[in-house]
C-alpha cells in the first residue's frame, strides 16, 4: 500500500498524471492547496492536499483535526485541535473540502526543514558516484564457503570409486533386507 503511495506521489512530482487524475480535472485543480475537508463524523481536517484517486480517497499532508468536544454535564462545546501530519482520507467519508490557501509559489530548497507528515526521501547510505568495484566482502562467494567443491559435485563413472551398485542403490552380491522382495 506505501510503496503505491508513494508511487502516486512520485508521478504528482514528476508532472505525469494518471488516467483518474485526467478525467477529475476539477480536483486536479486544487492539488498542493492548503484545504480544509469535513469528514462525514463531523471532524475537520485541514491540510495540505497531495493526491486523489477515483474513489477520493485523499491525501492530505502537515493535516490537522479539530472536533468539537462536549464537556460532561454542561452544554458548552469546546474545540480540540491535534496534530496528524501525513494521512489518507477514504473517499467514503468525506462530506466537503474548500479550500483555505493556494499553493506556495515558490519551490522548497534542497536544505530546508521537513515538518511532520512531510515525507523526505533517505538513502541507504549508498554513494551516489559509481563504484569502481565491489566492497570488500560484497565481490561473490567466498571458496569453500556455503557450497560442497566442484570435485565433489562432478558425476561419478560406475567403473571407478567404489562397488558397482544394482539400479536400486544396492551392492552387486547384496541380498535385499528381510521382507522385502529380490531385485
Amino acid at each position: 500500500f506505501w510503496l503505491k503511495l508513494q508511487a502516486a506521489l512520485a508521478l504528482r512530482k514528476s508532472g505525469a498524471c494518471c488516467s483518474a487524475m485526467v478525467k477529475n480535472t476539477k480536483m486536479q485543480q486544487w492539488l498542493n492547496y492548503r484545504v480544509r475537508v469535513t469528514v462525514s463524523d463531523s471532524r475537520v481536517m485541514v491540510g495540505t492536499f497531495m493526491a486523489f484517486d477515483k474513489y477520493m480517497n485523499m491525501v492530505l499532508s502537515d493535516c490537522e483535526e479539530y472536533r468539537k468536544i462536549k464537556a460532561k454535564g454542561s452544554d458548552e462545546e469546546r474545540e480540540a485541535k491535534r496534530m496528524l501530519g501525513l494521512i489518507i482520507l477514504r473517499g467514503e467519508t468525506v462530506v466537503s473540502m474548500t479550500a483555505e490557501a493556494p499553493p506556495p509559489s515558490e519551490p522548497r530548497k534542497a536544505g530546508q526543514q521537513t515538518g511532520p507528515g512531510r515525507g523526505q526521501a533517505a538513502g541507504r547510505g549508498v554513494p551516489v558516484a559509481p563504484l569502481q568495484s565491489a566492497p570488500a566482502g560484497l565481490t561473490g562467494p567466498v571458496k569453500g564457503v556455503g557450497a560442497p567443491g566442484a570435485a565433489q559435485m562432478m558425476p561419478q563413472s560406475v567403473g571407478r570409486g567404489g562397488p558397482a551398485r544394482l539400479p536400486g542403490g544396492m551392492p552387486m552380491g547384496a541380498r535385499p533386507p528381510p521382507g522385502m522382495p529380490p531385485m
